[in-house]
């Protein structure tokens, strides 16, 4: 294996056989398990961002539909 800087990678067999293989893995098309090293035959573990920003957004949903039925709302309605 020798790596080398190719301008844009254009043109590239093993780069554009790579780019094929990303574009199949992001579009959820991917190896099939067994093949995988055993390492990456299992899921990813959750981002603690990404589980903070959903849950932030299920709380605000959650906010907002209590407070819509809220016996208050139609009156600071009327106000806003």
């Amino acid at each position: 294996l020798t790596p080398r800087w190719v301008p844009g990678h254009m043109d590239v067999r093993g780069n554009e056989l790579a780019d094929t293989e990303a574009k199949k893995a992001a579009s959820g098309v991917s190896s099939h398990p067994s093949r995988l090293p055993k390492l990456l035959r299992s899921t990813l573990p959750a981002s603690s961002s990404a589980l903070k920003q959903h849950f932030n957004k299920l709380l605000k949903n959650l906010a907002r539909d209590s407070w819509s039925k809220s016996t208050r709302y139609a009156r600071m309605q009327a106000i806003d």
